[in-house]
């Protein structure tokens, strides 16, 4: 007598493999030119060298931002600065200013959510800077490339700096807008690379 086996594919393992499939990273960066990026003022040197994006302000506060608008994403990017005299950042849901969210990039306040026009967002107040510094601990590596993960749903923000979670609060001050990156005057070039986005539902 013969056996049949009769393989069943739970419907819940092709509908995960799907969603895997479905996931749309957008290269924000293509690793050769600036296309889709602008700066803020035109005395700057911005230049694309070896996969990487080479800023150094000129003026105060350099930013090159991307001219697409986002709503909810999952932003992933790797940013080297100078093991000292620096300050960099990456915004988001903000305007070609550019005004909004800024990641912030710097020494022990790295993955702090700052409002750029506004003032710290987390943390909150100066009296929470030490709370902060204990649940960031050591995740930032000076003078080596770091890996930045952010993430907007709603008025839900997340950051990570090399996989370690520094924030996730709640604001709703800015729900859309670009995203863009910053050289803030200080010290030598700052690089990025790996610049990429996926919208969520």
């Amino acid at each position: 007598m013969k056996h049949i086996v009769i393989f069943l594919i739970p419907l819940f393992v092709l509908s995960l493999s799907g969603k895997d499939k479905a996931e749309d990273w957008i290269e924000l960066f293509d690793g050769t030119t600036l296309n889709g990026w602008t700066p803020n003022f035109d005395d700057q040197q911005v230049s694309v060298k070896d996969g990487m994006i080479q800023m150094l302000a000129i003026k105060s506060n350099l930013w090159l931002v991307h001219k697409d608008v986002f709503k909810d994403f999952e932003l992933v990017a790797e940013i080297k600065a100078p093991l000292e005299n620096y300050n960099t950042g990456i915004a988001f849901r903000c305007d070609a200013t550019p005004i909004g969210y800024q990641c912030e990039i710097f020494d022990r306040l790295s993955g702090s959510l700052y409002g750029i026009k506004r003032g710290w967002i987390y943390p909150p107040s100066k009296e929470a800077f030490e709370d902060f510094y204990k649940i960031a601990g050591d995740c930032y590596r000076g003078g080596e490339w770091n890996h930045y993960r952010i993430k907007c749903q709603g008025d839900r923000i997340q950051i990570w700096v090399n996989n370690h979670l520094t924030t996730d609060i709640r604001d709703s001050a800015f729900t859309e807008g670009r995203v863009a990156i910053q050289h803030h005057g200080k010290g030598g070039m700052h690089y990025f690379r790996n610049i990429k986005l996926r919208p969520l539902p």
